[in-house]
């Protein structure tokens, strides 16, 4: 950012993406002014798997499901992303997805995917100083609603969350409107608000 001139900007981070987002604002307070979070499940413990917070029992699992490799490791991706998924998938669709979006870089996704959950804890995750905004779909199967009130927790006075109705993990698909509508709203408040916890 430095090399284009902004000194400094808001992160906007969606499941993954939120990650990053986070990592950022910790890693840069002086850069990132505030954060949006959706459906990032940043907050999740290794434990959550065994607990049976989420749809798979282990790691070994959610790689296979979140790196899919058949038409129908892509449909029950899609189930569990969406409240109202696709009637019809066709296969032949879904080899194209795996081809273009899925075949490249697996073995390090994997990975990475490992390195996420392996040992993660709460009580090691750092808490961000910037104002964040928490938007969920509230039939998220992914990343439960739990893990969006453990973040609220975590951050405290200086988050807030926005839980959407009749979404799931893909609220950003799902609902569009609604999210792209918290999140202007949220970035367009001043600042000093938006650290107060004002609404």
């Amino acid at each position: 950012m430095d090399a284009i001139g902004v000194r400094r900007f808001d992160v906007v981070g969606v499941s993954y993406g939120g990650f990053v987002a986070y990592r950022m604002a910790a890693m840069y307070p002086e850069a990132v002014d505030r954060a949006v979070m959706v459906c990032a499940g940043v907050c999740l413990e290794e434990t959550d798997l065994a607990a049976g917070l989420f749809p798979v029992a282990g790691v070994a699992e959610a790689a296979e499901l979140l790196v899919p490799s058949r038409p129908a490791d892509v449909r029950r991706l899609v189930h569990l992303t969406f409240v109202r998924p696709p009637p019809i998938m066709p296969s032949c669709f879904l080899r194209d997805y795996i081809n273009v979006m899925g075949s490249d870089h697996n073995q390090e996704k994997t990975e990475l995917l490992h390195t996420l959950i392996n040992g993660r804890k709460l009580s090691e995750l750092p808490k961000i100083s910037q104002p964040t905004l928490i938007i969920w779909g509230e039939q998220d199967q992914v990343f439960p609603m739990e893990l969006a009130h453990r973040l609220e927790r975590h951050l405290g006075e200086k988050s807030r969350l926005v839980v959407i109705k009749k979404a799931g993990h893909a609220v950003n698909l799902e609902k569009d409107k609604e999210v792209c509508k918290n999140i202007v709203e949220y970035l367009r408040e001043p600042i000093l608000s938006a650290l107060n916890g004002e609404k």
